[in-house]
């Protein structure tokens, strides 16, 4: 699946057509792929966690086609300035995430997005054969502040809660 079908799928999967978000929306495509959405891009860590440019710039392009309304919308005590974007109704979704999928992002899209990036954070570097607790030091040390002991517990939590502990755990054991 490229990069706008998968922007598309994404968005038609979560019950009210929308993400909140930059920073969530590369946070749920990056554990949509995870939890086995076979989408054609790569993540890489950047500031806030794994980042794909071809999610970013396939969500652009279908904006500018009217596939997706980009809105800003206030958010949080401060009034903080986020892009909203709502899946167009008119749309045709093809294909569409799998079952497993979709539920995965139904229980993630109950985590706030710092969680969900911390989350994504430790689950990156246990992407790349780190152990549990080397994972977490990393994470620690690339985002000090955001390392909160309650932010990590929901963010394991997260992990736990979709399964991907199990996965990773069934993997190694049957291999590639």
């Amino acid at each position: 699946m490229d990069a706008e079908a998968f922007v598309l799928a994404l968005l038609d999967a979560l019950p009210k057509k929308e993400i909140r978000g930059r920073k969530r929306l590369q946070k749920l495509a990056f554990f949509a792929k995870a939890a086995g959405a076979p989408v054609e891009t790569d993540f890489f860590l950047h500031d806030f966690g794994p980042y794909s440019p071809a999610i970013a710039s396939a969500t652009q392009f279908l904006t500018l086609l009217g596939d997706l309304k980009e809105q800003d919308v206030s958010m949080g005590r401060l009034n903080k300035f986020v892009k909203l974007y709502t899946l167009n109704q008119s749309v045709s979704i093809s294909p569409r995430l799998t079952d497993e999928v979709r539920e995965t992002l139904l229980i993630l899209d109950s985590y706030s997005t710092i969680e969900l990036e911390i989350a994504s954070t430790l689950e990156f570097f246990r992407s790349k054969g780190y152990e549990w607790d080397k994972a977490v030091a990393a994470t620690k040390q690339l985002k000090p502040a955001k390392s909160e002991r309650n932010i990590l517990a929901r963010a394991r939590q997260a992990i736990a809660q979709v399964g991907l502990d199990e996965r990773r755990r069934t993997n190694q054991v049957s291999g590639p």
